[in-house]
């Protein structure tokens, strides 16, 4: 009965992952997907996911310190070397997963079968089992990819938890998640984030505000597009920012899907179907950028009270609960070429070999390692369009 059991785990150890055999692999097989995290991974080559190294580094340039100046025929001059570059460093966050089975899964399911039959039974096994694990690996990112901005878990270097989108794009100031109590989300303890300060104004998301109509909804969405607009100079493009439209998108909560199809609705006389007929809008966009619903900002708790009025209590809450200083739906104006996952390159979802635990001698274990975070390049890039105070959801 052991040769069933040891063949078993010889097939797994010898058979890679059926749909995640390599850096390239898994990039495709996440766009599949309907994670936001699929969206950071998109038509980005092994080259820009993946690195090695004790540490992720990167260099920005957040101000010029200009040099430019008019003169006069044989005037002197005093040059200078301006440093510009903000160099950041980071710290890899590790994460696991893994798959198991026991002998009495693995004999009962075999005992008595033919070669071909037997053979047949490992694949439906191992698919099950690989099922469950990619998963649920995937299904950790995407919500840590949502978590609360906190200082110790996220920047700090002995914490465990790799940066979530709030922690860059929020609507705090200086648009920095800040200390439990001020009202402002998260916990942030240092004036520093991605190891460069957010004083600096090149170092901070765009932030917009909207009111109560579908006019003002779509207002709002006009002033912060142009303010994520940058275009190069006319010559010396290969010194300056071009990066690909389609990386870009606005990420929003079921309630503030259905606010931006109402006023799409609200400011027209005609369905844009063939047949006229049809009032659904399968696709929305803004500007050709497609508006994507994200389940988790349907109840992701990291929005603090738009004012200082001291007659709203401090603290944090979702789109639709608490205050009107809380309410109302919030759009993410996220530029993709500028924020990405990083997997270290001897840790990309590596498949250990098979194990066993002398406490636990019936089980067999194989863990997936993981070694990445999430980091951004440019938060100017990035927007998040809020409700005004008082804000009021028409209909």
């Amino acid at each position: 009965m052991g040769s069933a059991l040891s063949t078993f785990n010889d097939f797994m150890d010898n058979t890679g992952p059926s749909f995640l055999t390599g850096a390239t692999d898994i990039v495709n097989e996440a766009v599949k997907n309907n994670y936001l995290l699929r969206r950071f991974m998109r038509g980005k080559g092994p080259s820009e996911t993946i690195q090695g190294g004790s540490t992720i580094r990167d260099s920005i340039m957040l101000d010029e310190k200009s040099t430019f100046q008019y003169y006069q025929p044989n005037e002197t001059f005093a040059w200078q070397n301006p440093q510009t570059l903000d160099q950041w460093d980071l710290d890899w966050r590790f994460s696991v997963d893994h798959m198991s089975w026991t002998d009495h899964e693995i004999e009962l399911n075999t005992g008595g079968q033919g070669r071909n039959a037997r053979h047949s039974t490992y694949k439906e096994i191992k698919r099950s089992k690989e099922q469950r694990l990619w998963t649920s690996l995937f299904n950790g990112m995407e919500d840590a990819l949502f978590r609360v901005p906190n200082y110790s878990e996220m920047e700090d270097s002995t914490g465990t938890r790799p940066y979530s989108l709030p922690a860059f794009i929020n609507d705090q100031g200086s648009t920095l998640a800040d200390a439990a109590g001020t009202g402002k989300i998260g916990t942030w303890a240092t004036d520093k984030l991605q190891d460069i300060e957010p004083s600096k104004l090149k170092w901070q998301n765009r932030v917009g505000i909207y009111g109560n109509s579908t006019k003002e909804l779509l207002g709002g969405f006009d002033e912060l597009f142009m303010a994520l607009q940058f275009q190069p100079p006319p010559s010396h493009q290969e010194y300056f920012e071009n990066p690909t439209m389609n990386a870009r998108f606005i990420a929003a909560s079921r309630l503030g899907l259905k606010a931006y199809i109402h006023a799409l609705r609200d400011n027209q006389d005609t369905f844009v179907t063939a047949s006229r007929q049809d009032p659904s809008y399968m696709k929305p966009q803004y500007a050709g950028h497609d508006l994507e619903y994200v389940a988790e900002l349907d109840t992701i708790g990291v929005y603090g009270k738009q004012t200082g009025d001291a007659s709203v209590a401090a603290g944090t809450s979702t789109e639709s609960a608490g205050s009107s200083a809380f309410k109302g739906p919030r759009y993410y104006f996220i530029d993709g070429n500028y924020m990405k996952f990083v997997f270290h390159t001897t840790r990309y979802f590596y498949t250990h070999p098979t194990m066993k635990h002398p406490n636990q001698p019936f089980t067999t274990v194989m863990p997936v390692d993981c070694w990445h975070n999430f980091i951004c390049r440019s938060r100017r890039r990035q927007g998040l369009l809020v409700p005004e105070e008082n804000y009021t959801q028409t209909t």
